[in-house]
C-alpha cells in the first residue's frame, strides 16, 4: 500500500491543478470583453493618448481595438505594445511638419538633383501627352517610413487578431464604396489606408482596392468592436464637428471638407448610442490640422477622461480588469535578407533598383539601414513613392525585402516665379523628361522668361554597379545687360550674350561629394545700348565677340540641408579650368582707341577657383555663415574672404511663405561684411 502513496499524491495533485486551471478559464469566457473605439479626427485624435492614460491608471486594459484614421494610428501602436507614457513621447518627439510632407533630407539626395529640389512653385506630372495630377497632395512617403521603423518588424502577412491585443481599422474603396475592416496583411499599409484623406492624401492601392480614409464612411467603428466580441464599449470620439450652421460653410474649401465627411457624420451618429462609456473631449477651436499642438490636445483628452473617472472605475471592477502591460512584439534588431523583390515598376530595371539601394541578399539588416537605403533610393527622383515590406522566406531562411514603388512621371513640368540679379524678374519653367531619351537618363530643358531671357538644356545617363558615374551633355544661353561704369558713375549698358555647351563626366564619391571633368566651349557677345553710345563715344562699336574652348576639373561637397537657405553643414566647390585658346573680334568699329579693348589673345591661360562656405544655426534664431573665397589665374590675383551674418527671423520673414518658392530668392544676398 505505501508503494502506491506517491502515485496517489501525484494523481490528487494533477486532479486540483486541472480544477483550479478550468476555473480560470470558465472565468476568463464569462468575464466581460472590453472594446476601446477610436474615431477619427487627424491631430484631434491625440486627445486618445490622454485618454489611455487615464484608462491604464483605472485599472482597463482592452481586450479589442477599433480605430479609424488617426484612431488606428493610435490603436494599433497600443496594440502591438506601446504604452500611454511611450505613445506620449512619440507624440512629443514626432516632426509633423516634416511627417506630412514628402520631402526628402538634402543630405539624401545625390549632387546632380540637388539643385532641382523644391525649386518650383508647381510641378505638373505630364503623361499620353495629357496632364495628369496627383491623386493627392500628400504621397505620405515619410509617413510610411516613420509607422515602418515603429512597427518593425512585422511582415506583410500578419493577423491582426494575433497581436498583443486584436486590432481591426477602416477605410472605405473608392471602386466598390464598400466600407472595408483590415484584419490582416500589412499593417503600416492599413493604417496608412485609413487615414488617407481623400485630395489630401493619395489613396493606397492594396489588391485591387483603392481606399481612402475609413472617416468617409465609417469614422467610429464601435459595432465592428462588437463583431469582434467586446461587451463592454468604451468610446473615444474626436470627430467630425457636429454643430454646424450654414453660416459656417461659406468658402470651397468648406464646402469640400464637409461633402467628404458628411457619410461618416451620419453614421457616427448611429455608433454613439452603442457605446457603454463615451468620452468627447472638449477640443475648443483645436482642428484637425493643428498638429503644432498635439501634447495640449492630448492634455485636453486628458482632462476629459478624469471627469468620468468613477465610471472607468466601475467598469474596472466590474470586469475585474487590472492594468498591466502588454507583452510587445519581439523587436529583433537586425534580420537576414535573403531575397528581394520590387513591385510597381514600369520604367527602371529591378537590377537599377537594387543597385541603387547597395543592399544585398544575405545582408543583415535594421530598420535604420533599409530606411537609409530607401532614403537614397527615393533621393534619386525617380520614385514619387518608395516603400517596403517584409515577407517571411519560406524556402530559407530570413525575409524577403520588398519594395513597393511608384514611379514619377516620365515628364514633369514645372513652373516658378523667379528673381535673378542678372535676368530680373520672371517666370522660370522647366521640362524634366527621366528615362524617355533611354534608361536611366535624365533630361532638363529650363527657360527664364524674364526681360533677359535664358535657356539651358542637359542630358546626363547614370551608369555603374552602384548608379555613381554619370555623363553629361549641357547647353546654356543667356542674354542680360551688363552696366559700364567710369569712375563709379554707371554710364549705360552693354547688352551682353553668352553661350556655353560642354561634355564630361561626374562621379559621386558618396552623396554629397562629386568629382568630375568636362570639355566646354564659350561665347560672349557684347553690343552697346543707343544710351551708352549717346553718352560714351569710345564705346561706339557694333559687336564684340570673344570665345574659347578648353577643360574643366571640378570637386564639389554639399552637406548642407536646404540649397539656397541653408541652416547647417558645408559647400565647396573646387574649379580648375584651362582654355586652350581666347579668340576675341571686334566688328563696326568706327573712332575707338585700341587702349579700351583687346583685339585677340592667343595665349592659353588657367584659372582655379575655390569657394567655402559653412552655416551654423545658433539658439534656432541666428545662422551663421562664414564664407571664404579665392581666385588664382595665370597671372596670380590674390584671393577673396567675406564673412557674412544671416538673421533667421529676417531671413524668415523674406522666403519662408509657402507662396514663392526657394528659387524665387535664389539670389538675394544678405548684408555682408567683407574682411
Amino acid at each position: 500500500m505505501i508503494r502506491f502513496l506517491p502515485a496517489l499524491f501525484l494523481a490528487f495533485i494533477l486532479v486540483y491543478a486541472y480544477k483550479g486551471y478550468a476555473q480560470e478559464t470558465d472565468a476568463a469566457k464569462t468575464k466581460p470583453k472590453i472594446g476601446l473605439v477610436l474615431s477619427g479626427g487627424g491631430a484631434k485624435g491625440m486627445a486618445h493618448i490622454g485618454v489611455i492614460k487615464v484608462l491604464e491608471e483605472a485599472g482597463i486594459k482592452p481586450d479589442i481595438i477599433t480605430g479609424t484614421s488617426m484612431g488606428s494610428i493610435i490603436g494599433s501602436l497600443y496594440a502591438v505594445g506601446y504604452t500611454a507614457v511611450e505613445l506620449s513621447d512619440i507624440n512629443k518627439n514626432a516632426n509633423w511638419e516634416y511627417l506630412l510632407t514628402d520631402n526628402v533630407r538634402l543630405r539624401k539626395v545625390a549632387m546632380d538633383e540637388k539643385r532641382e529640389i523644391r525649386k518650383y512653385l508647381f510641378v505638373i506630372p505630364i503623361q499620353d501627352n495629357k496632364i495628369n495630377l496627383p491623386a493627392g497632395l500628400i504621397e505620405g512617403q515619410q509617413l510610411e517610413a516613420y509607422f515602418s521603423k515603429l512597427l518593425w518588424p512585422l511582415t506583410a502577412h500578419e493577423d491582426f487578431n494575433n497581436l498583443p491585443i486584436p486590432f481591426h481599422c477602416m477605410s472605405v474603396d473608392m471602386v466598390s464604396g464598400n466600407v472595408i475592416e483590415h484584419q490582416s496583411g500589412n499593417l503600416v499599409k492599413a493604417i496608412r489606408a485609413s487615414m488617407a484623406i481623400p485630395t489630401v492624401f493619395s489613396p493606397v492601392l492594396i489588391d485591387s482596392m483603392l481606399l481612402v480614409d475609413g472617416g468617409v464612411a465609417r469614422n467610429f467603428p464601435v459595432q465592428e468592436a462588437i463583431d469582434m466580441g467586446a461587451d463592454i464599449i468604451i468610446g473615444i470620439y474626436v470627430g467630425f464637428q457636429e454643430d454646424v450652421e450654414a453660416a459656417d460653410l461659406q468658402s470651397m474649401t468648406d464646402i469640400l471638407s464637409r461633402s467628404i465627411a458628411l457619410a461618416g457624420i451620419v453614421d457616427a451618429r448611429k455608433q454613439l448610442p452603442k457605446c457603454d462609456v463615451l468620452i468627447v473631449p472638449d477640443l475648443g477651436d483645436y482642428g484637425a490640422g493643428d498638429f503644432n499642438k498635439s501634447t495640449i490636445i492630448q492634455q485636453l483628452g486628458e482632462d476629459a477622461a478624469r471627469k468620468q473617472f468613477d465610471e472607468l472605475e466601475a467598469i474596472a471592477a466590474s470586469t475585474q480588469s487590472s492594468f498591466k502591460p502588454v507583452e510587445k512584439l519581439e523587436k529583433a534588431e537586425r534580420i537576414l535578407v535573403s531575397g528581394f523583390e520590387v513591385e510597381g515598376l514600369q520604367y527602371q530595371s529591378k537590377k537599377f533598383v537594387l543597385s541603387v539601394s547597395g543592399l544585398h541578399k544575405g545582408d543583415s539588416l535594421s530598420i535604420a539601414d533599409i530606411n537609409e537605403a530607401i532614403e537614397f533610393m527615393y533621393g534619386t527622383q525617380h520614385f514619387r513613392k518608395l516603400t517596403f515590406a517584409l515577407k517571411e522566406n519560406k524556402d530559407r531562411n530570413g525575409y524577403i525585402l520588398v519594395f513597393h514603388v511608384i514611379e514619377n512621371s516620365r515628364a514633369l513640368f514645372k513652373i516658378a516665379p523667379s528673381y535673378d540679379d542678372d535676368l530680373g524678374v520672371g517666370i522660370v519653367t522647366n521640362f524634366t523628361l527621366r528615362n524617355m531619351v533611354g534608361p536611366a537618363t535624365r533630361m532638363l530643358v529650363s527657360m527664364y522668361i524674364a526681360e533677359n531671357p535664358g535657356l539651358e538644356i542637359s542630358l546626363n545617363k547614370t551608369v555603374g554597379e552602384k548608379q555613381n558615374l554619370s555623363d553629361c551633355f549641357y547647353l546654356r544661353s543667356y542674354g542680360y545687360n551688363l552696366p559700364f561704369y567710369d569712375k563709379g558713375d554707371r554710364l549705360g549698358n552693354y547688352k551682353h550674350g553668352f553661350f556655353e555647351g560642354g561634355y564630361g563626366l561626374r562621379y559621386l564619391l558618396g552623396l554629397n561629394h562629386q568629382i568630375g571633368a568636362n570639355g566646354f566651349f564659350k561665347h560672349n557677345r557684347l553690343i552697346p545700348h543707343s544710351d551708352l553710345r549717346s553718352i560714351y563715344p569710345e564705346a561706339d562699336f557694333d559687336r564684340f565677340q570673344s570665345g574659347d574652348w578648353g577643360y574643366r576639373l571640378f570637386y564639389k561637397v554639399n552637406t548642407t540641408d536646404d540649397f539656397y537657405f541653408p541652416k547647417k553643414g558645408i559647400k565647396l566647390e573646387v574649379d580648375f579650368a584651362h582654355s586652350m585658346a581666347v579668340r576675341s573680334k571686334m566688328k563696326g568699329v568706327k573712332d575707338v582707341s585700341i587702349n579700351y579693348f583687346i583685339i585677340e589673345s592667343n595665349a592659353p591661360y588657367a584659372t582655379l577657383m575655390i569657394d567655402h562656405n559653412w552655416f551654423k544655426t545658433f539658439a534656432r534664431r541666428v545662422t551663421f555663415n562664414f564664407g571664404a573665397g579665392a581666385g588664382f589665374t595665370s597671372e596670380d590675383s590674390g584671393p577673396t574672404v567675406c564673412f557674412c551674418l544671416v538673421v533667421h527671423n529676417w531671413e524668415t520673414l523674406v522666403y519662408s511663405s509657402k507662396t514663392w518658392p526657394d528659387s524665387t530668392l535664389a539670389k538675394f544676398t544678405p548684408p555682408m561684411l567683407l574682411v
